[in-house]
């Protein structure tokens, strides 16, 4: 069966688009009755029964049939036992596939509570929020003129929501001072990929989810890196909770030259495999997984593990391994119905059992850099002309190490982590312990020209440790100033 002609989502798992779905149940259903050998219809009455009690001598004289219904229905569903069998409304399923193709309509932000404050963690690029000015680290205190404070973060973030192109009021505080702005919510679409070289011409794509437009999307991402290079390849599906099969046997079908990607069996047994086109890219890769690595992406794992082409990295995945059909109702809402079971290239079976890593990484941080290692990349600290700093290739975290004047200084804590050395604080003598790769050295913070102590960090001159460690090696290459840990 050609695998173009399946329309499957795995997170939600569709089998088909819900133009060419089947005759919906209660439509099979009537023509059944009218020949008078219908199965349910003695639990049909039933539910009629509980709903004409309910609605017709219930207390409350204002309840909506049409809720008690959908809760009917996602009872019945629950009783299946399957957490993955689900009941949409049309406007929950139109939100379902909105969250699958990224498309979200908002100001731009992200907000968490802190300490009981909502605190703006991230504004998104070219959003209104953004156009606003507003910033990373403001509190929202108002929405709309209605306080935030005791709150739930749920409650603001409903408050919040909106049709695209309709405005909003939102008042914060910055530096002590508050002010509002008024804002449009715009209908944004946020890319399922990103990429970026890495040093030593590691390529390193990372995959959020499967929506319509995935593989077209790495296809793209992938042949700047082919242009650019690239030498190896890391896969990030850290997080990516599945999506279209489509898109993630696209994916897969890139690196696999022949034979079946995945095997997939109904309820009878049958079983119907979606197999590789010839030809197949060579390339060193590395793919990262964690336990929030689910449905869609297991199935590209799976392939890609079974066809050794691929190393993974991580901690075992999650264990989703059957597909949902969309079924629309015809007295309305549709059905998200689990209706098959796939299994990887060598019949593994991954439902409730996940996939595990050729090698097994606990730390974000440690599974990024093994990948980088494996490949043959560097894990260097990259101090930048323009006093920027990058690990590997990746922007740093902030505050890992900064220039004062024409001297560079390590923040010990930060590189410590990074680099598995080992940092300790002697009180009574006002100095940093600093352990790496077999050496240690003392730093004071009294009158030591080459430590600094800003509240609590302690900065070291890079020179210095250059000096005093042997495991740590400083390379200048052009403008920029690459720090090495043997």
């Amino acid at each position: 069966m050609n695998k173009k002609m399946r329309k499957l989502l795995v997170w939600g798992a569709l089998v088909t688009s819900i133009s060419g779905a089947a005759l919906p149940a209660w439509a099979a259903e009537s023509a059944q009755q009218e020949k008078g050998d219908n199965p349910y219809a003695a639990q049909e009455a039933r539910i009629h029964e509980v709903l004409t009690q309910v609605m017709e001598k219930h207390l409350n004289d204002r309840l909506d049939v049409k809720r008690l219904t959908d809760g009917a229905i996602r009872g019945l569903l629950e009783e299946t036992g399957d957490p993955y069998s689900t009941y949409f409304t049309e406007k929950e399923f139109e939100d379902f596939r909105n969250d699958l193709e990224g498309t979200v309509t908002g100001i731009g932000i992200y907000i968490q509570q802190q300490n009981g404050k909502l605190i703006i963690q991230n504004v998104f690029e070219d959003s209104a929020a953004a156009k606003a000015d507003l910033q990373e680290g403001d509190e929202v205190i108002a929405v709309d003129g209605r306080q935030t404070y005791g709150k739930s973060i749920e409650q603001v973030m409903e408050a919040m929501k909106g049709e695209s192109n309709s405005s909003i009021m939102l008042t914060v505080k910055r530096d002590g001072k508050e002010f509002t702005v008024t804002l449009k919510r715009e209908t944004m679409q946020f890319s399922p990929v990103d990429s970026l070289m890495l040093d030593n011409k590691i390529g390193y794509i990372a995959l959020y989810t499967f929506s319509e437009n995935s593989a077209e999307i790495f296809h793209k991402h992938l042949s700047k890196l082919e242009s650019d290079g690239m030498k190896g390849l890391i896969i990030d599906l850290r997080d990516n909770g599945g999506g279209y099969v489509d898109a993630a046997m696209e994916i897969a079908d890139i690196f696999v030259d022949n034979g079946p990607l995945v095997h997939v069996k109904n309820r009878e047994g049958k079983q119907i495999d979606i197999r590789a086109t010839p030809g197949a890219m060579k390339v060193p890769m590395a793919v990262l997984v964690n336990g929030r690595t689910a449905s869609a992406s297991e199935m590209l794992i799976g392939a890609l593990q079974d066809y050794k082409v691929g190393t993974v990295i991580g901690t075992k995945t999650f264990g989703k391994g059957v597909v949902q059909a969309p079924i629309p109702l015809e007295k309305g809402g549709i059905l998200k119905l689990t209706v098959e079971e796939y299994f990887s290239p060598e019949m593994n079976k991954i439902n409730g059992k996940g996939i595990m890593p050729n090698i097994v990484i606990e730390k974000p941080d440690d599974q990024l850099m093994r990948a980088i290692t494996y490949l043959n990349g560097s894990t260097a600290l990259r101090l930048n002309s323009d006093g920027t700093v990058s690990v590997a290739g990746f922007p740093a975290a902030e505050g890992m190490a900064k220039k004062i004047g024409t001297q560079w200084f390590i923040a010990l804590r930060p590189f410590a982590d990074l680099y598995k050395c080992q940092v300790d604080w002697d009180n009574a003598h006002q100095q940093a312990v600093f352990h790496c790769g077999g050496t240690t050295r003392k730093y004071s913070v009294k009158d030591n020209p080459y430590v600094r102590n800003e509240n609590g960090t302690i900065w070291v001159a890079l020179d210095k440790l250059n000096k005093d460690f042997p495991a740590i090696y400083v390379e200048k290459r052009d403008q920029n100033i690459f720090v090495h840990v043997k």
